[in-house]
């Protein structure tokens, strides 16, 4: 596993050194196959060889040793065997009679002995007649000769020879042969290497400019005048580093235009990224109108600078409007909704968000935004409600808001059961205040009643000037049983007339333009009619003219009263 790692590695690295690396590889291949071919030849050469002489030698034993058998002249049969005892290989060579007795052998120790291992005794054991070979293996070969005279069977020859000389030829031409297995590779990786150099210097410039590039020499050139592929493909990088400082040109004149109108816009513009909840890039800008940079709003959450109110809604249109755009449902809607958001130094400021759903390059969900200042258009359309629906010098609900509030109170009560009351509310001593210091001070008296009388109420009911010194009095959400109510009512009547009869002290700038005040000491009281309503169909107008009517008889029975009248 280690060295096939090594070789990837090797393999894996440059042009040059897989070259040289594939070279060697396949001339080592090829000459290492063609030396198998040739040493396997050699090997069987010699070993049918070394056979062969095995088997002449059985022969000749065979033939000289016939007249001795026959003559039965052991002594000369053991010095004709013994003869042969010097040839080059021979380990043995005896003669046997047809028991398997040893008559003479090239070891005299072995004379007189019967033969017993199973090789032999298959040999006796045999009806062959002719020559075979008992054993023929790597170090050792043996050849069984029949002994014949006039068809007259008289025994067997055996020879025993290694191979001894054989495998120390074939070893050192194995050895020969590998030595100039080595020689050939590192004669041919030589080549290949003087080739690979040659090959690679083009693509070695080539790597030089495409390094002086990317370190910003982008006018450095690959063209050497070369005909071949390599000044082919120069000439064709040369052309396309061309272009690419002809787009760069063109990219950096783009970003140039976009950064001047991003930073100087009010608008901010920004990117989110949805499925990582992160900013892909917001615009300058955003400092005039938060008063973070860029930077830090970016190390932010994307709702960071939201106020509560604002985080639940954004959260929810991207919940619902996602689901549409990645069903296909949504197509290139573009959205448009007020925002509030937190600036740095803790106040509010209402802003207009125009977004766009989107997928970047690696498919994620992102989007688009424009951000607006509207705080001013806000607080235009907050003056233009107070206009329509709130009177100027009290800041109190006018007619108008009045019938809406009224609607809602008669709804609540149809749901519910329980009863509302309307009290109209009307200034006993306020003439002669306007009449003796001006119509000035009576504002200042009024906004005072305006005050007074919100003190006395809940968040739920409501309080509007009906005009001049003429106030009107809602109260919601009583209770079901009439007379309870009409004891509510009654407390909050008698508290709103107690309050409105405590002296007032009204501060007045001095006329004469200097910077003191005129503190002015009034008593006013108050007169009230009250009726009760739940279900009874009656509209505003009828209540208030049954309420009004109420406040005249407090006045007919003395000012400074709290009178009930009945539908």
């Amino acid at each position: 596993m280690k060295l096939a790692r090594y070789v990837s590695l090797l393999w894996r690295g440059s042009i040059r050194r897989q070259l040289i690396l594939g070279f060697a590889l396949a001339s080592f291949a090829l000459i290492l196959g063609f030396g198998y071919l040739i040493l396997e030849q050699q090997r069987e050469a010699l070993y049918r060889s070394s056979e062969e002489r095995a088997a002449s030698l059985a022969h000749a034993l065979a033939i000289s040793g016939t007249p001795w058998a026959l003559a039965n002249d052991l002594v000369g049969l053991q010095e004709m065997v013994q003869g042969f005892a010097k040839t080059q290989d021979l380990r043995r060579a005896y003669f046997l009679d047809t028991y398997g007795e040893v008559l003479a052998s090239t070891n005299p120790d072995e004379v007189g002995f019967f033969v017993t291992d199973k090789v032999s005794r298959n040999m006796l054991a045999s009806n062959a007649r002719d020559q075979f070979t008992q054993v023929n293996q790597k170090n050792l070969i043996v050849i069984a000769h029949p002994v014949m005279a006039e068809g007259r069977f008289l025994g067997w020859v055996r020879v025993e020879m290694t191979r001894d000389t054989v495998n120390a030829n074939l070893s050192a031409l194995t050895q020969m042969w590998l030595k100039f297995i080595l020689f050939a590779v590192l004669a041919i990786s030589l080549i290949a290497l003087v080739l690979a150099r040659r090959l690679t210097r083009g693509l070695d410039h080539l790597m030089q400019v495409a390094a002086a590039v990317e370190h910003g020499l982008g006018k450095k050139r690959s063209d050497i005048g070369r005909s071949d592929e390599i000044g082919v493909l120069a000439r064709h990088l040369d052309r396309m580093l061309d272009a690419l400082e002809q787009q760069k040109k063109l990219i950096h004149e783009s970003e140039a235009r976009y950064r001047f109108l991003a930073n100087n816009i009010s608008d901010v513009i920004w990117i989110v990224n949805l499925e990582t909840n992160t900013w892909v890039y917001m615009s300058p800008s955003v400092v005039k109108l938060l008063g973070y940079t860029a930077e830090e709003i970016m190390s932010q959450p994307p709702d960071q600078s939201l106020t509560p109110e604002s985080r639940a809604d954004v959260c929810r249109w991207i919940a619902e409007r996602s689901k549409l755009f990645l069903s296909g449902a949504d197509g290139d809607r573009i959205y448009a909704d007020e925002v509030e958001h937190r600036c740095h130094r803790g106040e509010k400021v209402w802003t207009e968000v125009t977004t766009h759903f989107a997928k970047n390059d690696a498919g994620e969900l992102i989007l688009l935004g424009v951000t607006r200042n509207i705080a001013e258009r806000k607080k235009a359309e907050e003056q233009i409600r107070n206009l329509a629906f709130y009177d100027t010098l009290t800041q109190l609900p006018n007619r108008r808001l009045l019938q809406d509030r009224f609607n809602l109170v008669v709804s609540a009560s149809k749901r519910s059961g329980r009863y509302a009351a309307l009290m109209f509310v009307d200034l006993d001593n306020f003439k002669p205040l306007n009449d003796k210091h001006g119509h000035d001070v009576g504002d200042i008296l009024l906004i005072e009643v305006a005050r007074r009388i919100t003190s006395c109420l809940r968040e739920v009911d409501t309080v509007a000037r009906f005009g001049g010194d003429e106030f009107v009095v809602m109260l919601s959400e009583l209770d079901t049983d009439r007379a309870i109510s009409m004891a509510q009512t009654a407390v909050v009547a008698e508290k709103i007339r107690q309050i409105l009869g405590e002296p007032y002290r009204l501060k007045v700038i001095k006329e004469d333009g200097g910077h003191g005040q005129t503190v002015i000491e009034h008593r006013c009281t108050a007169s009230i009619g009250v009726v009760l309503f739940n279900n009874h169909g009656a509209s505003q107008e009828d209540l208030l003219r049954v309420a009004d009517s109420a406040m005249y008889q407090a006045k007919s029975a003395g000012r400074n009263r709290v009178h009930f009248a009945d539908l």
